[in-house]
């Protein structure tokens, strides 16, 4: 018993030859794809770790203005403190709200438009980051 050895060798049709060219073509669009949602959400990972910074900051700033008093009205401490500082990468940050809940600690939260990295990008949508921090005071 013999082992089994095709007889016909098919010659392919040569209109079968561009058959990989969609596949290209589609694959190709896919990566870019896949390169464009990452690097949009990179970018705005890296809004709110910024945004995440600057709301930090602002709140050891209210706290050392205060100098111990967190019962007076903080949000003009934060208000002149973030007019001060360079935000560089971020658009109009918004103060949404600062405040002292146990005397001892300061709670900020600001929030700041996103912009898309490509502008002309199909779902380049201004969106809005928020981002919260918290400083206490030591004994």
């Amino acid at each position: 018993m013999g082992s089994w050895l095709p007889t016909q060798v098919h010659d392919f049709d040569s209109s079968e030859r561009g058959s990989l060219a969609p596949l290209g073509i589609g694959l190709a669009m896919l990566s870019l794809t896949l390169v464009l949602g990452i690097l949009a959400a990179a970018s705005l990972y890296l809004t709110e770790r910024r945004l995440t910074t600057v709301a930090e900051s602002t709140a050891l700033a209210v706290l050392i203005d205060a100098k111990g008093n967190l019962a007076q009205p903080l949000a003009p401490m934060a208000s002149r403190w973030l007019e001060s500082q360079p935000l560089r990468g971020l658009f109009q940050v918004e103060l949404v709200d600062v405040s002292s809940i146990d005397q001892r600690s300061v709670r900020v939260r600001l929030c700041s438009s996103s912009r898309p990295i490509f502008e002309n990008y199909m779902f380049s949508e201004i969106g809005r980051v928020c981002s919260e921090a918290l400083a206490r005071r030591g004994r």
